[in-house]
């Protein structure tokens, strides 16, 4: 035990001396006020330790010393092996140190899922030392959901949820100013931009080098950690991720999934099917909206339209942009909405589609109010594309009781007064690149 405890010593303290590296503003919010823990979750490398990090900085530069920040990975090869009696020995190290002495301190338990029962005694710590340490872990999403941790937390934590860049945050990575006036030549800039975001994603190493190949990688990261150990077909695990990469934005049911990917050669019954897409959904590789209703058995029913967590993955593994310009417009508004979303348990998402066929792409439900409808079309000049997108929206606003109507497009800008069904609403058009930024 001493051996695990001198072993950890030596690695805090070279993670202190080691100088914080340069990390990049995100838009997310960690709680630095509130004594509750603070869990951060998310699909691998999408920016989990990064963010560690740049808490970190606002720390020190609150004026915290960094003798009271205590940083561990435990996928460090010099803590292998791992053992749960860390994280007693971390109280131990930060008695011996006298840490307490000096004022609050602050630790940081980067993918703690790595370590077993973390839960308990991370909870043990908080109730012991409430207001005196203050506690961030963070991990694959699906590992730290399959744990203990929304009973044994409950009430102690909250969420910070970090995906791939949104639009505003690769223009920061990027270094290119685009807040204030949309001049001709910053315009230029932030399209030039958005179009290597609609077809690279927003994964920060992609984003800063430039370079797709490093998209396999992160997709087979992803599948190997967090989705392949856990099942027991692991040969189709795969194939079934590049498949649903081929299906974002459909309306797909998982006994129609399971008869599509049988024409292809691969045999999964729906009811592991369903399991595999659980365990991705859970990883943060895809996600789902089911069509709006207020009966829940209707809700499960219907088919539920799959979407991906980055358009890196589905121009690589699924469709190009050039031929479905559209499907990769709604899948970019499908990641904001969800990145909108996840910090607000009221805020929910779906999809409308009445009885006559009349189709709205996302409903956003607030509380139990339907907030607003979107219908996401690349290309709103041809009149036979625009009436069917406006039929929808006039439909879904007569029947959800809902007027803040919103057509997201590839380029056009308007606010129109349009009568359909007998009722007349106002209907706002906004380009994609305006919305991100919004």
């Amino acid at each position: 035990m001493e051996n695990h405890k001198e072993k950890l010593r030596i690695y805090v303290e070279e993670q202190k001396e080691r100088k914080l590296p340069e990390v990049r503003e995100r838009y997310i919010d960690v709680s630095l006020e509130s004594d509750l823990i603070v869990d951060i979750v998310g699909p691998r490398r999408a920016g989990k330790t990064y963010l560690m990090f740049l808490t970190m900085k606002k720390l020190i530069s609150n004026g915290v010393s960094r003798d009271n920040i205590i940083y561990v990975n435990f996928e460090s090869r010099k803590l292998l092996p791992l053992t749960s009696e860390y994280l007693n020995d971390m109280i131990e190290i930060i008695y011996e140190d006298e840490k307490l002495d000096k004022g609050k301190v602050y630790l940081f338990l980067d993918e703690v899922q790595r370590v077993e029962q973390w839960e308990r005694y991370v909870r043990s710590i908080y109730d012991e030392f409430k207001g005196r340490i203050k506690i961030f872990v963070s991990g694959s999403t699906s590992k730290l959901t399959e744990s203990d941790l929304s009973s044994l937390l409950t009430g102690r934590h909250l969420t910070s949820y970090v995906l791939p860049l949104s639009l505003g945050e690769a223009l920061n990575f990027k270094v290119i100013d685009w807040k204030g006036t949309h001049t001709e030549q910053r315009r230029v800039k932030i399209e030039k931009v958005l179009s290597e975001y609609l077809h690279s994603g927003g994964f920060p190493e992609v984003v800063l080098s430039g370079r797709d190949e490093i998209l396999e990688t992160l997709f087979m990261d992803i599948i190997n950690r967090d989705i392949s150990q856990k099942v027991r077909k692991r040969e189709i695990i795969e194939d079934i991720a590049y498949f649903l990469c081929s299906q974002a934005t459909r309306q797909v049911s998982f006994s129609k999934l399971s008869g599509l990917l049988g024409s292809r050669g691969i045999k999964v019954s729906v009811p592991t099917l369903e399991r595999y897409f659980f365990l991705m959904k859970n990883a943060f590789l895809f996600f789902d909206n089911k069509i709006f209703s207020y009966k829940v058995k209707e809700q499960l029913q219907y088919p539920r339209k799959i979407y991906c967590i980055d358009n890196g993955f589905i121009n690589f593994f699924g469709f190009k942009f050039s031929r479905d310009a559209g499907r990769i417009l709604e899948n970019t508004v499908a990641i904001n909405l969800l990145r909108q979303s996840l910090p607000d348990s009221k805020k929910k998402l779906f999809y409308y589609k009445s009885k006559q066929g009349y189709e709205v792409d996302f409903v956003v439900q607030n509380g139990t109010k339907v907030e607003q409808l979107i219908q996401v079309c690349y290309n709103v000049e041809g009149v036979e594309t625009k009436d069917r997108e406006i039929r929808g929206l006039i439909h879904g606003s007569k029947e959800l009781k809902c007027d803040n109507l919103l057509v997201i497009t590839g380029g056009y800008e308007g606010d129109d007064e349009i009568s359909w069904f007998g009722t007349t609403r106002r209907i706002v058009f906004t380009p994609l690149w305006k919305w991100l930024l919004a």
